[in-house]
């Protein structure tokens, strides 16, 4: 069964792979250069402080999936202006009605393929829908299997549509519509 936990800034620590370490969608510009700058300890702090940020700005934003409580994947998403990196792209931003989703990302490389990103996405638009939140963007790319952000073809097939496509990372939308709710008539 796949369960997905919330990440706090004092269970990053769980978080495997490179995605602990990990600040493209935190930082701007040559992302190269940002990382070669910064120690490991700094890294890592850097991504606690935003994830003390985006949790009191957005509340839980980002998530560990366990499998058979292993780790499998992560996943990460809030209001568009915690990711600075949105900036860098031609094919945004996101609107200001949706929700982003930076990353969702299956880091055990022999558990891709699986469904697992499937279920990571059910349960992330769950969360979201229960929030209330209207829609949710990201930038899919196009013709890679193994993009932290995920390829176009898996969004496209989640019901996703194309909003802008001005490079190898199209905007991607997908309306979230409320859940039925049924009332017992008496």
């Amino acid at each position: 069964m796949l369960k997905l936990e919330p990440v706090k800034p004092e269970t990053l620590n769980l978080v495997r792979g490179s995605c602990r370490f990990c600040l493209y969608w935190q930082t701007s510009g040559d992302y190269m250069e940002v990382m070669e700058n910064l120690s490991r300890y700094k890294v890592y702090e850097t991504k606690r402080e935003w994830c003390k940020e985006a949790l009191n700005k957005f509340g839980d934003c980002c998530f560990l999936a366990y499998l058979s409580n292993i780790p499998v994947g992560f996943v990460q998403y809030g209001y568009p202006q915690l990711f600075k990196r949105i900036k860098d792209y031609d094919s945004g931003p996101p609107s200001d009605d949706a929700v982003f989703l930076a990353c969702l990302y299956i880091f055990r490389k022999e558990m891709r393929r699986k469904g697992i990103g499937t279920r990571m996405l059910k349960k992330v638009l769950e969360n979201l829908r229960e929030r209330r939140f209207k829609a949710v963007e990201t930038f899919a790319r196009k013709g890679s299997e193994n993009n932290p952000s995920g390829p176009l073809e898996f969004y496209l097939k989640h019901g996703f549509q194309i909003v802008s496509d001005k490079d190898d990372f199209p905007l991607v939308r997908l309306e979230l519509k409320p859940k039925k709710r049924f009332r017992l008539l008496r």
